[in-house]
């Protein structure tokens, strides 16, 4: 079933569509794609716990819906070929808006897209049976995508088109309102937010714990086991691009730490990832800013 507000937002907007490819598999002619409240009301539901809804609507074709998807669609546009690992590829998509969404207006986006469904299993439903040396071969193979991901870097910190950061970690009411010209500068929106609502002594403490020189690196931003799809010990894809963009080096390591997720199987690829002792102290700290974010954001909205 689709969320209240979508089904409301559905009956009084125009159905904007986005289709995606993983690969050469022949895709329905476009006309066949639902396009009316009642035609997405009856799909298959496939994960109705997530973030975002993903249905299918035929087989191995999904299509999610929820937010605004303008920047994941920008995203997947940038990186899809450009590296060994599969992506999801943009076929065909709505006119990008332009204009940032208030919360309560979110539905008037991208709001919802087609993409092929990928072979594979998510890598979390899988990892703790796997053997050691099947662990060893998703390592390093992971270490061969972030090695092809770090070329791509660039003197101001945002999304992938270069402008400002439109995801999660920087949400309303703080989204930035353009890219920023250094980490330093990075780190100063962020100090400047957690000011309203911490101690400047705690602000100073959890802010400290970050180097403000470094490259800038492409980042996922999210490359975590549920958005990693494998065959066997083979990465199929990687999948949920939102929050993709040019970040500071410590970033996607950090975000890869996720603590929710450090089942000794991760635990064991992240050791072969980056061997030598654990950077805690950054870890730790970007735990507390997501964790913050997203109390205090629920809290305003």
């Amino acid at each position: 079933m689709l969320p209240v507000c979508l089904r409301q937002s559905l009956d009084i907007i125009h159905p904007l569509i986005v289709i995606y490819s993983a690969c050469s598999r022949h895709l329905p002619d476009e006309s066949t794609f639902p396009t009316t409240t009642k035609e997405l009301l009856d799909l298959e539901t496939v994960n109705p716990n997530g973030t975002n809804s993903v249905c299918r609507f035929a087989p191995g074709i999904l299509v999610e819906f929820g937010w605004d998807h303008d920047a994941e669609v920008r995203a997947l546009q940038f990186v899809h070929g450009r590296f060994s690992v599969s992506t999801p590829r943009v076929l065909k998509h709505a006119p990008f808006t332009n204009a940032i969404f208030e919360p309560w207006d979110r539905m008037k986006g991208v709001c919802y897209f087609y993409m092929e469904e990928f072979p594979g299993v998510p890598l979390n439903t899988v990892i703790d049976r796997m053997p050691s040396t099947e662990l060893d071969h998703i390592a390093d193979q992971l270490l061969a995508i972030l090695n092809e991901m770090r070329p791509y870097s660039t003197k101001t910190l945002g999304s992938v088109t270069g402008g400002p950061y439109d995801n999660r970690f920087m949400p309303f009411p703080w989204r930035p309102p353009q890219a920023f010209p250094s980490t330093k500068e990075y780190l100063y929106c962020y100090r400047s937010i957690f000011l309203v609502f911490c101690g400047p002594e705690y602000v100073e403490e959890l802010f400290s714990c970050f180097p403000t020189d470094g490259q800038v690196h492409l980042t996922h931003g999210d490359l975590l086991p549920h958005n990693i799809l494998v065959e066997g010990s083979k990465i199929a894809a990687i999948i949920d691009w939102e929050t993709a963009g040019y970040y500071p080096e410590f970033w996607e390591y950090c975000r890869m730490h996720e603590a929710g997720c450090m089942t000794p199987g991760w635990e064991h690829i992240l050791a072969r990832i980056f061997p030598g002792p654990r950077r805690e102290k950054e870890i730790n700290a970007v735990y507390r800013i997501l964790r913050h974010l997203r109390y205090n954001t629920a809290y305003l909205v």
